[in-house]
């Protein structure tokens, strides 16, 4: 019996011995940013919601459309290669007040691309558009895993407001699952996030039984329990990730892979069923936005631009199902619609659109796509100036 036990003594310091370790080798190696993902553990990140200091990335789950900014409220979001304050008006909208808003304003739809996560608000490409358009853009971006179906929601909400035209960011990386409840259903059925039934008409919006309205934003998107667990508390969580993210060939991490089948695209990708959802969901939107012109930007990520350059024949995802309904929107005759595809327009060097530590746009990566929205608006006379 005595030597079990000093068997599982063993066995139990070596193992605390083990982690400690391998938790000291993940803190340098994110220190200097050795990994894929370099992120502190929120336990030792200074965060401030001084109104709400129990919510997680200054959102919460209260609306029918989900994720929400707080209303009137500002939140502090920090990661290795960035650290911000974020502010939130009345309406929740990472803007300025939307009272006495003139009509030749436009409004922004979309997920955290809009929103201008990761920078300053006037490093977010919103803020450039607004300021060299000058007109008043009206933010409804934000981030949480935000897509087409609750962008129709959002919209319906706020439709009154004074705009002349929508822009509507694309992001195909995530739009295409966003409301693919199969997808969800196996990552976190408790996060309140609607999905429709291509059955319905008007598409009406249905949750997991498991989701309930909440004020916390506890998302487990990616990560269950224990997980969360890990990534809150650990900077071995780094390394995880990364192994993770190698084995599945997710994100910026592909370009290691010499085969792109291996790197996913939904540029390429979507399925039939997806490609189907994303289209009703926009065609839904644009049945409400009535004759407001309507600018579409299809935003490709690191993925896609990784993928993109290795096909062989780039342009083929354009005969898919999804980019002809784009194209065939600018057929309505109700209103003028257009499509702005940024894949078309990438310079020579594509690393430094997008942030280090994170996926979403870096400074440069938000003005350079606002450059081009702003030309193309101009050069198509597309909104009224």
């Amino acid at each position: 019996m005595r030597k079990v036990m000093g068997w599982i003594k063993n066995l139990i310091v070596i193992m605390i011995a083990t982690i400690l370790s391998f938790e000291s080798f993940s803190f340098f190696a994110t220190k200097l940013e050795l990994f894929l993902v370099n992120e502190t553990p929120s336990v030792y990140k200074s965060t401030s919601n001084e109104d709400y200091p129990d919510i997680r990335y200054g959102l919460t789950e209260r609306e029918s459309w989900g994720a929400w900014h707080v209303t009137n409220s500002t939140f502090r979001h920090s990661k290795s290669c960035f650290d911000i304050t974020m502010s939130f008006n009345e309406v929740g909208a990472r803007d300025d007040s939307f009272s006495n808003l003139p009509d030749s304003s436009l409004l922004l739809l979309g997920d955290s691309f809009a929103e201008g996560f990761g920078v300053d608000k006037k490093e977010s490409s919103e803020y450039i558009i607004e300021e060299k358009l000058e007109l008043p853009i009206l933010n409804f971006g934000t981030s949480g895993s935000f897509g087409p179906l609750q962008q129709l929601l959002i919209y319906q909400q706020y439709k009154k407001l004074p705009h002349q035209g929508l822009i509507i960011y694309v992001l195909p990386h995530n739009d295409f699952t966003d409301n693919d409840q199969e997808f969800w259903g196996d990552i976190d059925r408790t996060r309140y996030r609607p999905y429709f039934s291509l059955e319905s008409n008007p598409l009406i919006p249905y949750y997991f039984t498991e989701a309930v309205p909440r004020d916390n934003f506890l998302s487990t998107q990616y990560y269950g329990a224990i997980k969360q667990l890990i990534k809150d508390y650990f900077w071995s969580s780094n390394a995880l990730r990364t192994v993770s993210m190698l084995l599945q060939g997710d994100a910026n991490y592909t370009l290691v892979s010499k085969n792109k089948e291996s790197i996913k695209s939904y540029f390429y990708d979507a399925s039939s069923k997806q490609q189907l959802n994303l289209v009703s969901a926009y065609e839904a939107i644009l049945d409400v936005a009535d004759n407001k012109n309507v600018l579409f930007v299809i935003i490709p990520s690191i993925n896609d631009i990784a993928r993109w350059k290795r096909e062989t024949d780039r342009d083929r995802y354009k005969v898919s199902y999804w980019y002809q309904s784009f194209e065939n929107f600018r057929s309505r005759t109700q209103q003028k619609v257009e499509i702005l595809n940024l894949i078309e327009y990438l310079p020579s060097r594509t690393d430094e659109l997008f942030f280090k530590c994170d996926a979403h746009w870096s400074p440069q990566g938000n003005a350079w796509a606002a450059e081009v929205v702003v030309r193309f608006i101009i050069n198509r006379d597309f909104f009224r100036l």
